[in-house]
Formats: C-alpha cells, sequence, structure tokens
C-alpha cells in the first residue's frame, strides 16, 4: 500500500502524493501518510480504468482472478467513508488533506485526514499481496493479522521510524484498501497518552472505520 505531501505508489509518506515514495520527517508536519500511499497506489497489474459492474453478486468468485477491466469499482474513501467515522476513530476533529487526496478510477484512490497527534491515510488500488511482499521499504509484521473481525497484512516501514507509522492491509472485493496510521510527533503521543507505536493504536482507529468498508477477504 515524493514530496507534494506523498502518497506513495502504496504507502502514504510526505513526497509527492502522485509519486509513490517518500516521507515527511519533519516534526508534526512530517506526512508520513501521503508517500506511502503512492507506493501503494501504483499497481503494477494495470493502468486502464476500471468498469465497475452493478452489484458484486453480477461476479462470483474470487474478483482478483478477473481481469482489471471486470472487476468492481475501487472503492473511494473520501466518498464512502464519512468524517463522523474518521473523527471517532481519531479521537478528535480531522482536517482532511486534500492535497493528498487521489481520484484516479482503476488506478488509486486516496484520502487523508490529520489532527495534531496523528495521520490516517485510506488508499485503494488493485496492488496484489505479492507485490506488496516484494516491496522492499515495507516489513512485512504478519501476513494473516487479525483487524476488528477482518484478516488482513500488518506491514510497517521499512526506512524509516517504524513505531511512528503503521499499515494494514485488506484484500476485498473492490480493491486493497490501505489503512494508514502516522504519529506526528516523535514522543509517540496519542491522545494524551503515550503509546509504544503506532500499530498500537491501529484498532482503536480503525474500528468505526469498518462498517463503511467493501466485502470480502481475499489473501
Amino acid at each position: 500500500m515524493a514530496k507534494e505531501g506523498g502518497i506513495r505508489g502504496n504507502r502514504v509518506r510526505r513526497r509527492d502524493v502522485v509519486q509513490v515514495v517518500g516521507k515527511s520527517r519533519a516534526g508534526g508536519a512530517a506526512l508520513v501518510a501521503a508517500a506511502v500511499v503512492l507506493s501503494g497506489c501504483g499497481a503494477g497489474d494495470g493502468k486502464g480504468t476500471t468498469t465497475a459492474p452493478t452489484s458484486a453478486t453480477e461476479q462470483p468468485g474470487n474478483p482478483w482472478d478477473l481481469p482489471l477491466e471486470q472487476r468492481l469499482a475501487l472503492f473511494d474513501p473520501c466518498a464512502e467513508i464519512p468524517i463522523d467515522a474518521i473523527e471517532h476513530g481519531i479521537g478528535r476533529p480531522a482536517e482532511q488533506v486534500r492535497g493528498y487526496e487521489r481520484h484516479r478510477p482503476g488506478d488509486r484512490m486516496a484520502c487523508n485526514w490529520r489532527t495534531d497527534d496523528a495521520e490516517l491515510t485510506i488508499l485503494t488500488t488493485w496492488k496484489s499481496p505479492e507485490d506488496y511482499l516484494a516491496d522492499r521499504e515495507l516489513t512485512v509484521v504478519n501476513t494473516r493479522e487479525e483487524l476488528n473481525g477482518r484478516v488482513g497484512m500488518r506491514l510497517v516501514d521499512a526506512i524509516g521510524d517504524p513505531d511512528r507509522w503503521c499499515l494494514h492491509l485488506l484484500f476485498t472485493e473492490r480493491g486493497a484498501v490501505w489503512i494508514q496510521v502516522h504519529l506526528n510527533n516523535f514522543d509517540k503521543e496519542f491522545d494524551g497518552q503515550r503509546v509504544p507505536n503506532a500499530c498500537a493504536v491501529m484498532d482503536q482507529v480503525s474500528e468505526p472505520l469498518m462498517e463503511h468498508l467493501p466485502e470480502g477477504d481475499f489473501h
């Protein structure tokens, strides 16, 4: 799952959200969330625009086995996750960072929200589990990690500070949903408390999001 404020192909950091790599290392302004996203975003599975069937029932079986043009439309986190769910998870009002938003049907869809404590980036792409496993800038913690009842892949940053950055991937019927939490402060504080790492708050941050995410765990 660049310095425009990046969402790296599959990872969200602070480089160019359009470039796929990089992440900001400067204090709270560092938006690592936008660098990773592009990395997770840029999939090698195809660049064409996806034509979405009207319902998942029209495409039985594993949608990941279908040609790209026959798969459902990628999940759009900006349009399909209400701000109330985002703020409930983060624990306070959040600002949507429009500069990191990406709307490229068939390629990648990305959205980013931030508070003083943390940044949350949600991205979708058709990048496969194998592609993520081969990404040397990601360290796989567990390929079968449960998150609020959903099984996916847990990863951390292999280059920067892994304690401040946590990524969870769900391979759904509407693409790989990339959920990234980045702690903005070097003291690793969240909601007024010290935490050991960003993964320690992933359950809390993501819990209100689950009912809005697409179904299916294809892994």
